[in-house]
């Protein structure tokens, strides 16, 4: 049998965001370059913010 999984309610496009930046400010940090780092985490969390956001709606 296959479980579907729901996204919560919680996980939104503004919380996807936060959390890939706050990644990449800590990836960056730790990598002594930061802008860069946090422009990508932010890149990656629209993309998986959008990306959730369209599986919630089907």
């Amino acid at each position: 049998m296959h479980n579907k999984h729901k996204i919560p309610d919680y996980w939104n496009m503004g919380t996807a965001i936060g959390l890939c930046a706050a990644i990449g400010i800590v990836l960056g940090a730790l990598m002594n370059n930061p802008a860069p780092w946090l422009c990508a985490g932010a890149g990656v969390g629209v993309v998986l913010g959008a990306v959730t956001q369209a599986y919630k709606k089907k």
